[in-house]
């Protein structure tokens, strides 16, 4: 039976397909261009991708956020339901959130009796993962679109992620940080581990090796934790399955009641941060 709300993302929540296909998660793709042409990042084989995107000399690019895709999707989804929540990246990331809002205004011309709520999310990858997990769990269990607002509005300022990159070359071939931070890379060879909360990224540890990233974000979890409810986990990877085991393996050691998602960096995500980054997003319940 399909929810009574619809909930709305798009691939930059990485979350696994099943699980996509058990809340009935509409998913709106990216478009990834590669060699100059276009393709929807959720049909892009990983392996293969990840593969272009480390051999290739050519920058590969995402096409800037479009109304578009949630305009089918929104008027789609309301001849099943008149209630649909949008969760988005955040503002500062891209223009989804725009882009959903243009959607939103133009279908809701159409349908006087359907409700679209659009929200920014504040965290990102699997931390916006968890969020729209939660929310698509609730509207399951028949919560109505003012709950779920509520909910997802509260659940967003308690999820903490934290994520090491393997490198700042993506980062900078897409214009997003200074090219001095190249010679920062090269020189010292450092892994960065940075946090995403509110929906601003900073910096909280330099790291020379791997092992010492994940040391990092396993030390900033378990002062995070208290132990007072359920802790719901996603360990994120990029092209780095092996890494990511590893984390999730130190986590079940701290933390052996912890419910923990493996979720791998879809296209979009990867062509920003590049391959081998590992990460974690958390709350508690």
């Amino acid at each position: 039976m399909a929810n009574s709300v619809a909930i709305v993302t798009d691939t930059t929540a990485c979350i696994p397909a099943e699980l996509v296909r058990k809340y009935q998660i509409e998913v709106i793709p990216i478009q990834i261009v590669i060699g100059g042409k276009a393709y929807p990042d959720a049909e892009l084989d990983l392996s293969q991708f990840y593969r272009i995107l480390k051999e290739s000399p050519l920058t590969l690019k995402t096409v800037g956020s479009l109304p578009g895709p949630y305009i089918e999707a929104f008027t789609r989804l309301a001849a099943k339901t008149d209630q649909i929540l949008c969760i988005t990246e955040p503002v500062r990331f891209s223009g989804m959130f725009n882009a959903a809002q243009l959607a939103a205004m133009q279908v809701l011309e159409q349908y006087s009796n359907l409700r679209i709520k659009v929200i920014p999310c504040e965290t990102a990858a699997a931390g916006l993962g968890l969020v729209v997990l939660e929310a698509a769990r609730q509207a399951e269990a028949g919560k109505s679109l003012d709950n779920l607002v509520g909910i997802v509005s509260t659940l967003m300022q308690r999820v903490y992620l934290y994520a090491a990159l393997d490198t700042f070359d993506y980062l900078i071939r897409g214009g997003r940080i200074p090219k001095i931070a190249a010679l920062a890379d090269a020189v010292l060879q450092i892994k960065p581990v940075f946090t995403l909360r509110n929906g601003d990224a900073q910096t909280v540890a330099l790291p020379r090796t791997a092992e010492k990233a994940l040391q990092n974000m396993l030390d900033l979890m378990m002062g995070h934790v208290k132990g007072k409810g359920k802790l719901k986990v996603a360990v994120m990877h990029a092209d780095a399955l092996e890494w990511a085991h590893r984390l999730e393996q130190n986590i079940k050691e701290k933390f052996p009641e912890a419910e923990i998602l493996i979720m791998e960096f879809t296209p979009v995500m990867g062509v920003h941060t590049g391959p081998g980054v590992v990460g974690v997003a958390f709350y508690e319940t």
